[in-house]
Formats: structure tokens, sequence, C-alpha cells
């Protein structure tokens, strides 16, 4: 094969041009310090290169944006901390103004220092952050409270606001301002009773907070001075038709009622009380009766000659204890000695009428036996034996069967050593139907004026004319208040023991005060307001109106009000935890990621400074070789 000057030229600058192209990538290479300037440097490595930019980008965002969050957090806790802070000096203020031991003149002058720090709370609630205000939800550009001469308002939303800080990641930066300012802590009226009188008609399913009455058989006993009685109530379904029944038995001197206390029944039984034949032995002892287990004692002669065992274990009364004694000793021989009852001292007697007396013994039958002590007759008897006190208790109601319930639920279930017994609270349910005027134990409720403030309305609800009506209920009375037209809503609570008023709305703050000098609110239990901001409305008008009664009722909520703060504060801090971790987490991923695109784009500069020289020495021989091996041509000498 012939090879031609023309292909010696072609392959020597073919040869200097690959010499020189690597010569000018490594310097290249060298001045940049990468390894790849173009996509054409390595196409695999440049697609590495553009992703690990993409994160880092990415990761430059959401540092961006963290810090952005982590500001906004900064903030919230700074308000909320400066909130805490004044509702505690709200709280010691009504604590310090709540007591007697300060005048008017100076809850006055409390009143306007109440006014100064709901000004405070206001004006930390509506806390800026870049001029967003950071308490209204996704309505950053308003003010979250509004308030004026009538009340508050809140005009955000509760909308989260969240940043995105990682990849398909998010943090609500924001706390909505109506969960702590105008969201009620308490509900109005919860947990009160207006202790609803019993009534002759009332059910006895009513009783009880509406538990009623466990009839069981529908017997129960009452025991008196003058015997036991087996009482049937097991028809009656009111309260009338129970002391029907039970007056209907014709216990001497004996009358049911209901008591002056308006929610109990009243048992009265005006017989002297003095132990009779007929007296129940359950009564002795203030109802605590005598051991009739064995229920056996011994009466005998000193030197036991005679001797006589007294077996009273199925005795009811004291009169089957006395004709049993006296029985028994004439039976077993022993004559002249008789057993009585000494009505003046309530004990027993006995009385030797022998000419010579015979000293008897009366003595336990076994030792594991109480009767006669508990007779008051245990000891000797030399011509007579005057018995110690049996105490007896004056009435005694028990169950009729073991394990009823029956005058436990009646509230009757007790003795007396008096002449009455006043049975304990029936706690009869409230209903629509409980007339007004047997509230507060059928004592009533004096009626007047009440204001329900609700945001920028309130509406003053006139009760007094339910007043001169003797059948207004109480569906009367809500009747009343949901029909105000400011958007409450009344009924009775769930415990059944008395009235709420709640907001339709979370809102705006509501209040509920005294629209005259009267007490109508509190004695329904409905005074006052259930969200913080309304509170602190609420202290400074007791305040000024130097009522101790209304300043106190401010402290539970905000106890509660300091609880919610602290509620949305931890919320707070958990987020501010979370943002440190993801902060550290994007430092990390940012050391990765960086070292990962060295790795892909960096050139090895030791090595690309050895491979220049090396280049430079490759270029300059191929420089010299070609200039040699070249031949010159006309056009060489013309230049």
């Amino acid at each position: 094969m012939r090879i031609t000057n023309k292909m010696i030229n072609s392959r020597v600058l073919a040869n200097l041009s690959s010499a020189a192209e690597r010569y000018i990538k490594l310097q290249t290479e060298s001045s940049s310090g990468k390894r790849i300037n173009k996509p054409s440097d390595d196409p695999l490595g440049i697609t590495k290169d553009l992703n690990f930019r993409s994160r880092l980008s990415d990761v430059s965002q959401f540092q961006t944006n963290l810090s952005h969050a982590q500001s906004w957090l900064a903030f919230s806790d700074l308000a909320l901390n400066s909130i805490d802070e004044f509702i505690t000096e709200a709280k010691d203020l009504a604590t310090q103004l709540g007591n007697d031991t300060y005048d008017e003149n100076a809850r006055i002058a409390g009143a306007t220092q109440a006014r100064e720090l709901f000004n405070s709370i206001i004006d930390s609630a509506n806390s800026q952050y870049r001029n967003k205000y950071i308490f209204s939800g996704s309505k950053t550009n308003l003010p979250p409270i509004l308030t004026n001469s009538i009340g508050v308002v809140y005009q955000g939303d509760n909308q989260a606001l969240n940043i995105e800080t990682d990849l398909k990641s998010y943090l609500q930066v924001n706390a909505i301002g109506s969960d702590f300012l105008t969201k009620p802590v308490i509900t109005l009226g919860d947990g009160f009773d207006l202790n609803p009188g019993i009534q002759p008609n009332m059910w006895l399913s009513e009783l009880n907070a509406g538990k009623g009455v466990q009839m069981g058989n529908g017997h129960f006993i009452i025991n008196t001075i003058n015997g036991r009685y087996d009482i049937d109530i097991s028809t009656a379904k009111n309260i009338r038709q129970v002391l029907d029944q039970i007056n209907a038995a014709a216990i001497p001197n004996f009358t049911a009622s209901i008591s002056e206390n308006g929610n109990s029944l009243q048992f009265k039984d005006t017989t002297a009380n003095q132990i009779t034949n007929t007296t129940p032995l359950a009564l002795l002892h203030k109802g605590q009766g005598i051991s009739q287990s064995p229920g056996t004692f011994v009466i005998r002669t000193s030197d036991s000659v005679l001797s006589v065992t007294i077996d009273v274990s199925g005795a009811m009364t004291m009169g089957d204890v006395i004709n049993t004694i006296n029985n028994s000793l004439a039976a077993g021989g022993i004559a002249n000695v008789t057993a009585s009852i000494d009505p003046i001292e309530n004990r027993i007697v006995l009385s030797d009428s022998n000419a010579a007396p015979l000293n008897l013994v009366i003595e336990e039958s076994s030792s594991n036996s109480t009767t006669a002590a508990e007779l008051g007759i245990k000891g000797e008897m030399l011509g007579s034996k005057i018995g110690e006190k049996l105490e007896p208790n004056h009435i005694l109601v028990t169950e009729a069967v073991d394990g009823q319930t029956l005058a436990q639920d009646l509230g009757i279930l007790k003795g007396t050593e008096f002449e009455a017994i006043i049975g304990d609270d029936m706690n009869p349910r409230l209903t629509y139907f409980t007339k007004i005027s047997s509230l507060n134990n059928n004592s009533g409720i004096e009626l007047g004026k009440i204001r329900i403030t609700n945001g920028f309305d309130y509406a003053d609800v006139d009760l007094a004319p339910l007043n001169a009506n003797p059948d207004a209920t109480i569906m009367d009375l809500i009747d009343l208040i949901n029909r105000s037209g400011v958007n409450v809503s009344a009924y009775i609570n769930d415990d059944r023991t008395g009235i709420i008023v709640k907001s339709k709305y979370n809102d705006r703050s509501l209040m509920i005060t005294e629209a005259d000098s009267g007490r109508t609110a509190s004695a329904l239990g409905i005074f006052g307001s259930p969200d913080l901001l309304g509170n602190m409305l609420i202290l400074e008008k007791a305040l000024s109106r130097n009522k101790t009664e209304e300043i106190s009722a401010t402290q539970v909520v905000f106890n509660k009000a300091l609880d919610q703060v602290l509620t949305v504060r931890s919320q707070i801090g958990s987020r501010v935890v979370r943002a440190e971790s993801t902060g550290d987490k994007l430092l990390n991923l940012q050391t990765q990621v960086t070292k990962q695109l060295s790795e892909v784009e960096d050139a090895d500069i030791i090595k690309v400074v050895t491979d220049l020289a090396t280049a430079e020495t490759i270029y300059q021989t191929s420089l010299a070789s070609a200039a040699r091996i070249m031949q010159q041509s006309l056009l060489d000498f013309l230049q």
C-alpha cells in the first residue's frame, strides 16, 4: 500500500488535534476544578449531577421554609407566654379582691387594672410576624380579635397554615386564636343544681337523679316505740301515694309528710320515748338491737340448786322478752321473781318478793353469748335487779328484705332517738315541666332581668313575669332565653339538675350578667362567661359592681383558660422540637448530597495536574514531530 504525503499529513494533524484536545480538556478541569464541564464530558454523570443539584435546591428551599416556620413559632410562643402571664395576673387580682378585706374603692380601682389586662391580652392576641397576624388562621391580613363596647368577636378562621419542610412533609406553624381566646372552657350551668323540691304529684321515677326507686317487694319496716309495722307501698307511683299508704298503716301518733327542707320525706312520732311491751328489740341501743344468737342466758340461785335457761332468740318485742323471762322462771321453780319494764328510765327491772330473797345470779349461757349484758340485766340480784338503760331509738326504718334498697332509695333508711326522722335528699331530676316555684327545695327563685351578650349582640331578658305565675315551668324560662335573639341555646343539663346556656358559635364571647340589682343569673347557675375574653370582661364588671360573689365566679374559667393556653403552648413546643429535628435532618442531607455531587463532578486535582503535565509534554512532542514530518509547501514560504 502506498502512503502518500497527504495521508501522513492527515494522520499527523489528527494526532496533533487529539493531543491538543486532551491538553485543553485537562487544562479546563485544572482551572475549574470540575470533572464535568459540559454534558458530553460524562452523559451518565451529568444526569446524577443534575439530580443532586435539584435535591440541593430543594433542601435549600426547605431550610428557608423551616427558618420561616421557626420564627413564626417563636413569635407565637412569645405571645402565648405573655397571655399566660396576663391571665395569671387577672386570676390573682380576682383572688385578692374577691375576699372581704377590700372595700368598694379598691375594687373599682381593680376594675381599671382588669381592663388594662384585657387590653394587653388583646394586643398579644393580635401579634404579627412579617405583617401577618399569627393567630387568625388563614386570614393573616385580619387581626383575630375585634372588640367594642358590647363584646368580643374572633374574625379569623380555623384553617391551619402548613409549610413544607421536606418532601411531602408539612409543619403547621399557626395556633388558632379562637381555641384559647373565645372557645368555651366551661359550660354555663353545667354541674349546677337548682335543687327542685319534692312535690306530692312527683313520680318516683324522677327521684335520685332520674334513677328512680327500686321497689323490690314493695315493703319496708317502720319500728316505733309502739311497735313494728310492715309498710306496703308496692302500688305507689308518686310521692302522694307513698305518704298516703304509710299514713294508712295507722301507726299511733305517727305521721309521714314532705320535710320542711323540701327535698326529702319526714316521719314524726309524738309518742313519749318510753319503752312499752310493743317496743321492737331492734330499737334498743340506738337501733343496734340485741344479739339473739344464741339468744340465751341463765338465772340461777347462788348455789345453783335452781337454774333456769331463758331463751329469747325468737323474741321480737320487749313484751316477748318480759313474758319469756317470767314464764321460764315460773316453769323452772323460781317463784315470786318477776321481770317488768321501767318506762321512765327505759330499762328492765327484776323483783324478788320472797320473804327471804333468793339472791339470784344472772349470767350468760355460754362464753359467746352477750344477750343478758345487752338487756342490761347481767349480774347478781340482791332482792331486785335494776337493769341498765336500753337507750331505744324513737323511730327506726329498715328494709323488709336483705339486699333490697327501697327504704334507702326513699332516703329513710335510718333511725333517731328523737321524735322525727328527716330523710336524705332524694335529688329529684329537673324536667321541663318542673315548676319554678319548686326550685331551691320548694323555696323558689326570685327572678329578674338578665343580660345575654354574644359577641357584638346582646339582649336583656326579663324573667320577672314568671314570678306571678305559680304554674310557670322550666320550659317557660328556657323559652324566654332561646327567644332572646342572640344565637344562644338553653336546655337542661345532662345531669338533669339545672339548665345550661351555650352560644351557637365559638367565634365570639358569651356573657350572662345581671341586668338589674338582683342575682337571677347567679341563682340559676348561669352567671358568667365560658371563655377567656368574656371572663375578663365579667371580672371588670364584677369589680366595678363591687360584687364578691361575681368576682369569685371568674376563678374557675381563669384556671381552665390557663390550662388551655398551656395546651396550645405544648402544641407549639412539640412543633418547635419537630422543626429542630427537621433542621438537623436537612443539614445532614445537605452535607451528604454535596459530598455525592462532589464525587460526581469534582476533578481529582493531583491526578489532573499530573495528567496535564504529561499531556503538555505529549502535545509539545507532537508539535515538534509534526514539524519534522510534514513537508513545507509553497504556501509556507508565501507566509
